[in-house]
């Protein structure tokens, strides 16, 4: 079968939705089969990885490439009667990686949907922004004859927002492994520092670490509070709130993190932090798991279901609760190593290949259908 695949986000971006497509060519390119990957790269803007840093292996993918604007292609498709499955050189099924969707013109399409956070009236975009991607994504639905989610959480949310069936979504859990590329060796010792990683907007919950943050500086704790991420929708209210801060001083907010600075603060951190409002699947504090370090997180969307127990988790709108779970793994070092112990075990379970294995097999059952 020959498989197209929008790999745009891959080029351009360096989390969410371009780690996910980056990390899964990656893997269906060590899957044994007769698969054929054909990697829709059209872009405009300059791509921030090498070949040899994607991991392509030449026999199993082939990509096209060519530098042009990405709004410009649907009027190109329509006025040459082409799609992007024949621009990538003719496919079987097409793949849509994101909202922002190309014009397929005769391959069976499926594509993945992350998450429903757009339909919460929180804040977390714009309203022009929300609108938007609801649009897109209704769209992307009723094309599509399979929808690929990240999580069980998803999969209820997308059918109960959007009206699916649920025999029309498929679960394909994503892998955290890919940060045991980067691991530095031998292991470090654990440094007096906490770490979040995530974009800064409201749902990542920046604003309410800080206060818990600055509770523990105002107890006497000497540790620093590492933010590695990139500002968005509404950045610079975390920004002031962080001028202001009594604590600013021992705050340090990366804005642009490489993949192996990410690897060596994950770790070094003693402890790492993510009360986020909303998630459809949570890859940041599997990613820490991964490398040993405790995790507090929070119980909203699906971080129970992807970090089960291996994380100290709390109400992500309770500060008080948050305080009190921070200031345990930072004292109490049995309950830092058993929340590490489990953390390895719980991340384990994603691996990269079972979420290509998955997913090639959701592609195959539309192609058949």
């Amino acid at each position: 079968m020959r498989i197209g695949l929008d790999y745009r986000p891959a080029l351009i971006n360096r989390e969410g939705i371009g780690r996910v497509t980056r990390e899964l060519v990656r893997a269906l390119c060590a899957l044994e089969g007769g698969h054929e990957l054909r990697l829709f790269g059209w872009s405009l803007a300059a791509a921030k990885f090498e070949r040899a840093e994607l991991g392509l292996d030449a026999r199993r993918a082939s990509m096209t490439r060519l530098r042009f604007p990405s709004r410009w292609i649907p009027r190109l498709c329509a006025l040459t009667g082409k799609g992007a499955d024949d621009l990538a050189g003719g496919t079987d099924l097409w793949h849509h990686t994101q909202p922002s969707t190309l014009p397929v013109r005769a391959a069976v399409e499926t594509a993945t949907v992350f998450d429903c956070i757009y339909l919460r009236d929180d804040g977390f975009l714009s309203k022009d922004a929300a609108a938007s991607m609801e649009r897109s994504v209704r769209g992307l639905i009723e094309r599509s004859k399979l929808v690929l989610v990240p999580s069980a959480f998803v999969a209820d949310d997308v059918a109960r927002s959007f009206g699916v069936a649920r025999e029309k979504l498929v679960v394909t859990h994503l892998g955290c492994d890919h940060v045991l590329r980067h691991a530095p060796k031998p292991a470090p010792e654990r440094e007096p520092f906490l770490l979040t990683v995530a974009r800064v907007d409201p749902r990542k919950n920046h604003a309410r670490i800080l206060a818990a943050f600055e509770r523990l500086v105002r107890a006497g704790f000497s540790h620093r509070w590492v933010v590695a991420g990139p500002p968005g929708h509404r950045a610079h209210e975390f920004e002031a709130a962080l001028d202001r801060s009594s604590a600013r001083d021992q705050v340090e907010w990366r804005r642009d993190v490489g993949e192996r600075e990410l690897a060596e603060l994950y770790a070094r951190c003693a402890l790492f932090v993510f009360p986020s409002l909303d998630e459809g699947f949570g890859l940041p504090p599997l990613e820490a798991m991964a490398l040993g370090a405790p995790v507090v997180a929070s119980t909203s969307g699906s971080l129970p279901e992807v970090l089960g127990d291996a994380a100290l988790s709390v109400d992500a709108r309770d500060e008080d609760a948050l305080h009190a779970a921070m200031r345990r793994v930072l004292t109490e070092p049995e309950l830092a190593h058993d929340l590490a112990r489990r953390g390895l075990e719980q991340s384990a379970h994603f691996t990269w290949r079972a979420c290509a294995q998955s997913t090639l097999a959701a592609w195959e059952s539309a192609f058949r259908a």
